[in-house]
């Protein structure tokens, strides 16, 4: 089968194509993601609700552009809340399936980790292997999750 692709005026037979233009190549390079003019900032945000924890990617004029919901599995703390440890499993959990729910361009895009834990935030930091004074996305987070090593980590609230 001998299929020929021609675009434009390149045709031996013209249809009329409406006002399109004759003549011109498609892009074969792609482009930065543009996220809009008001925002360059693309961050997973990841909350603790009642029983999982809820990660988000949400660019800087507040466009939601993936989102994962990771059930707690119960601690061995005695009270029965999960411990930091566990805490730590969900986050990579989270983080990793909203990265994969963000198109190509869009997962390199990352700009921060915020992380909104109340007070196990630190003891989750420590139990991730971050530096709590200066957090950073790490090698074994960039492996597992896709986030570029480096990437600032902040606590919220």
């Amino acid at each position: 089968m001998d299929l020929k692709f021609t675009f434009g005026g390149a045709a031996p037979d013209q249809h009329d194509h409406g006002a399109a233009p004759s003549g011109i190549s498609l892009p074969i390079t792609a482009k930065p993601v543009s996220l809009g003019p008001a925002s360059s900032v693309l961050e997973i945000s990841v909350r603790r609700a009642e029983t999982a924890l809820i990660a988000e990617a949400i660019s800087g004029d507040g466009v939601t552009y993936a989102r994962a919901e990771v059930a707690l599995a119960a601690g061995t703390a005695p009270s029965g809340e999960p411990t930091p440890d566990t805490l730590a499993k969900a986050v990579r959990s989270a983080v990793s399936r909203v990265v994969a729910g963000l198109d190509g361009p869009l997962a390199e895009s990352v700009t921060g980790l915020v992380l909104d834990l109340g007070a196990d935030a630190a003891d989750v930091l420590a139990a991730l292997g971050m530096d709590p004074a200066a957090p950073t996305v790490d090698a074994a987070l960039q492996r597992r999750a896709g986030i570029a090593m480096g990437t600032p980590v902040r606590i919220s609230g």
